[in-house]
């Protein structure tokens, strides 16, 4: 079955209301696409979101992806020390 997708806007807080945390919560179950295409920069409250989305779904065997990442998006997770290959474990279950 294909993951359910959800693209990421140009702008997002995850500190504020907000699509992608609702998503998440209602789909820990399910496989699931983030879609960076659009979104300007990654911060590092999204960061952690997306990282604890990744890491927990990796724990339980539930597929998760971040895709369309720019060049801008992997130096930004660089700065952070964070390769884009922890944003997808869709290879590894």
């Amino acid at each position: 079955m294909s993951p359910l997708v959800f693209t990421l806007p140009e702008r997002i807080s995850v500190t504020e209301e907000n699509d992608l945390l609702p998503f998440l919560r209602d789909n820990a179950d399910t496989a699931v696409e983030i879609a960076a295409g659009q979104l300007r920069r990654l911060d590092a409250p999204l960061l952690q979101c997306l990282l604890a989305a990744a890491f927990d779904r990796k724990r339980r065997g539930v597929a998760f992806d971040l895709t369309g990442l720019s060049a801008d998006h992997a130096a930004q997770l660089a700065a952070f020390g964070v390769g884009a290959d922890s944003l997808s474990n869709l290879g590894t279950l």
